[in-house]
């Protein structure tokens, strides 16, 4: 599986982030416009340069992908986050 890389810009398609959900790809935009996933983008400095760590999150369930500077998936790990509390401003 490959995530696309341009200057900086990632890209990851509806069918990486559903298979790792077990969902549809087309309910993947609809649930990301709802707040229902969500996720975040890092890259990678220090030893890390060339890297980029992909996080997403939905129904109490984290994916953290990571990548090489060529898009290519060089680790998955998924997580359950039970127990989670959510703090108030």
């Amino acid at each position: 599986m490959i995530v696309e890389i341009d200057d900086g810009d990632v890209t990851v398609s509806a069918d990486i982030v559903a298979g790792h959900f077990g969902i549809e790809p087309k309910d993947v935009q609809p649930l990301m416009r709802v707040g229902e996933i969500s996720g975040r983008v890092e890259k990678g400095t220090g030893e890390d340069e060339g890297r980029y760590r992909l996080t997403f999150w939905y129904a109490g369930r984290q994916v953290r992908l990571t990548c090489d500077a060529a898009g290519r998936i060089i680790n998955t790990s998924r997580t359950v986050l039970a127990g989670r509390t959510r703090v108030l401003p």
